[in-house]
């Protein structure tokens, strides 16, 4: 009698996860993505071209909101100390534009060419973009 009623429950389990129709879930999967904002950079790149060890040089890198919901940034960070970043804390509207500022200090970095990556994290598909800073110091 045991058995029947774990093989009915089993077969019941079954029944039920069964009947989830995978279509459903691709849909909810689509609609999630559609329903994101986008970000889009000008540029992903920002050279600074030849700087002085010691120098400190600031840009920009210029975005734009190509979604159809607020674009959110929740983190702008650097691979090092050297580089610090500035981003808009609020909500970036569809078809709004924004900055994020970027500061990166040469000190000790004498002939080197240097390669830097500025990681962004947001709201989107996919949540990470990457962007790279370049100088060569002197």
């Amino acid at each position: 009698m045991k058995k029947a009623i774990i093989i009915s429950a089993f077969a019941l389990f079954g029944v039920v996860f069964s009947s989830c129709n995978n279509k459903n879930s691709e849909d909810i999967n689509l609609n999630v993505v559609e329903n994101q904002a986008a970000i889009k950079f000008d540029n992903d790149v920002l050279d600074f071209h030849t700087i002085n060890d010691g120098e400190k040089v600031t840009g920009s890198f210029k975005f734009k909101n190509t979604g159809k919901y607020d674009l959110v940034i929740s983190d702008v960070s650097a691979n090092c100390g050297c580089t610090v970043a500035d981003y808009p804390h609020g909500a970036v509207k569809p078809g709004e534009e924004g900055l994020i500022s970027v500061t990166y200090d040469s000190k000790g970095s004498r002939g080197m060419k240097v390669q830097k990556l500025v990681t962004v994290l947001s709201n989107t598909n996919p949540p990470r973009t990457v962007l790279k800073i370049m100088a060569d110091v002197r």
